[in-house]
């Protein structure tokens, strides 16, 4: 059977439809899009966001129910969960956990009841905080510290600061740290 001109033999059909094909499948590529300075606009936001959650430091409101005792240390204070104590409230991060009557948690809010230690919301909260640290220290490559600053009122009973510190350590908060205010003159 002869061939005309406009007829195509099979094979050379079989290779027009594999290039055709190839040509839909292969992407088109832009040569005019720069990635570079869109990968340091990137980098230089990343830098940024850590920077800025690393230097984040917590503000203290001072009022009627807080009063901060005075003392000549010399230690800086460090990047810290803080942990305060008023007259009538616990708060974390300035968030209220529990509140506190006549120098007292709510038997109720403790574990053991009136003669425990330990501060169930407290430790809730703390283990969270933990848990958010450990996976920032882990993405950043840093140590994990546990560092806690304590806030408390100079009219603190001494078994509430040691039912609040109790339970900081149950909650993996070993390393803590109590706010006081410089003397002056000394």
């Amino acid at each position: 059977m002869p061939m005309l001109e406009n007829e195509m033999s099979r094979l050379e059909g079989k290779k027009a439809i594999r290039s055709y094909a190839r040509k839909l499948s292969e992407p088109e590529v832009i040569k005019d899009l720069n990635i570079t300075p869109m990968m340091d606009m990137m980098t230089i936001i990343l830098v940024f966001l850590l920077k800025s959650f690393a230097s984040t430091t917590s503000t203290i409101t001072f009022d009627q129910n807080l009063q901060i005792p005075k003392s000549v240390t010399q230690l800086k204070p460090k990047l810290a969960v803080t942990v305060t104590i008023t007259k009538k409230v616990l708060l974390v991060e300035g968030d209220g956990v529990a509140p506190i009557n006549y120098g007292r948690i709510d038997p109720a809010m403790k574990r053991d009841g009136e003669n425990g230690y330990y501060i169930t919301p407290l430790v809730d909260i703390l283990e969270k905080h933990a848990k958010r640290e450990k996976r920032v220290a882990e993405l950043t490559g840093q140590k994990f510290e546990a560092q806690l600053m304590v806030v408390a009122d100079q009219t603190t009973p001494y078994r509430l600061l040691t039912e609040i510190i109790y339970s900081c350590g149950q909650a993996g908060y070993a390393n803590y740290r109590l706010l006081v205010l410089k003397a002056k003159g000394d």
